[in-house]
């Protein structure tokens, strides 16, 4: 039986003043020129991640070149020559424009028959509210040469909007593995991550990094062994994208095996993975196992990957834990994806997965 949800909280922490976004590519503003002036004094103009966010508001950092800045030509220059900023403002769609302050100093000048430089560099600043709306907000720079105006996208406020826990309630049986599968809805975010908590006791399933369907929906899955603790459970939503975090619960209920639970031994396997890769380099994943509350000794572990649109693992490789159970297996991949470890189950052990971890390979 499939129930959908109720989203009982959603709240925005963390946010803060946010410069440059690096490694949030999939967030960060695209610019366009929308008109220029003929001498096309502006150029590769390049913004921060430009989002409308839940609460406060952000600062969002651009920088920009201008072009032959002390014109062209062989004679020596003068201030004539000089290219100079006269204003600049940033303009949200339905709504007047807001002067904005640019940082740019012309270079020096140059005698006779020197190279004059092709660019100068500068720089500036505005600031997005919970107010705002999202949308092609149109940056003008003007200069004594023209006005030049680009288009930046900014991305909508994120939301958690949906979530459902399939099955719902969750049926234990005794001496199997019951698959308990998440699909969220969340938008514009870069990074959404999911837990199952216990309300009663201190058991957790952490299922990691969500992956993002074709449909739009963030997705994933964990097992529960026969001996998970009955009752009233938690799934955690947490959404991420720049310093801003959102955070979604729900509620399900975990009903106790029929007959009772079998004397299997509960196993549990953590994985670390690094944020980004490089091509066809080895990277290194390690973790460490549990059989009960005990490293697991000596437990050879599989290793599976996942490449980023696909539906099914892909086994990598064994690894083998040591003596205080931890584990370390070094991979190459040439493709961005999710990365996770399995401990096998045996007669008298539940196998286990981690937490699925996203690499981002360059």
């Amino acid at each position: 039986m499939k129930r959908r949800m109720r989203l009982l909280l959603a709240t925005a922490t963390g946010v803060a003043v946010l410069v440059g976004g690096a490694g949030l590519s999939s967030a960060s503003a695209s610019v366009s020129r929308a008109v220029h002036a003929v001498a096309d004094d502006i150029t590769s103009v390049s913004v921060g991640n430009a989002y409308v966010p839940a609460d406060k508001e952000i600062e969002v950092s651009f920088t920009f070149q201008v072009s032959n800045p002390l014109g062209t030509g062989t004679a020596a220059t003068t201030d004539a020559d000089k290219v100079t900023i006269s204003s600049a403002a940033i303009t949200p769609p339905g709504k007047s424009a807001r002067p904005l302050n640019v940082s740019y100093t012309a270079p020096a000048h140059v005698g006779e028959n020197q190279p004059r430089p092709a660019s100068a560099p500068g720089s500036g600043k505005f600031t997005i509210s919970k107010d705002d709306p999202s949308g092609d907000w149109t940056l003008t720079i003007v200069t004594s040469r023209g006005t030049n105006n680009f288009t930046v996208k900014v991305a909508a406020k994120q939301g958690i909007t949906g979530a459902s826990i399939t099955p719902n309630p969750v049926d234990l049986i005794k001496g199997k593995e019951v698959k308990v599968s998440v699909r969220a809805a969340v938008k514009d975010a870069t990074l959404v991550s999911a837990k199952m908590v216990s309300d009663t006791t201190s058991e957790y399933y952490d299922l990691g990094s969500l992956e993002v369907d074709t449909d739009g929906y963030y997705t994933g899955a964990v097992y529960f062994t026969d001996d998970s603790a009955p009752g009233a459970w938690t799934l955690e939503i947490s959404a991420s994208r720049g310093n801003e975090t959102l955070k979604g619960v729900g509620s399900f209920t975990v009903n106790a095996p029929a007959g009772g639970t079998s004397k299997k031994s509960k196993s549990k396997i953590t994985l670390t993975a690094p944020n980004k890769a490089t091509t066809g380099k080895a990277f290194k994943i390690y973790g460490k196992v549990y059989r009960g509350t005990k490293a697991y000794s000596g437990k050879v572990v599989e290793v599976y990957f996942k490449k980023k649109g696909t539906k099914s693992y892909k086994f990598m490789g064994f690894a083998k834990a040591t003596s205080t159970g931890k584990y370390t297996k070094a991979v190459k991949q040439r493709y961005d994806g999710y990365w996770r470890a399995k401990v096998p189950a045996s007669g008298k052990t539940y196998s286990s997965w981690s937490a699925q971890e996203y690499v981002d390979v360059k």
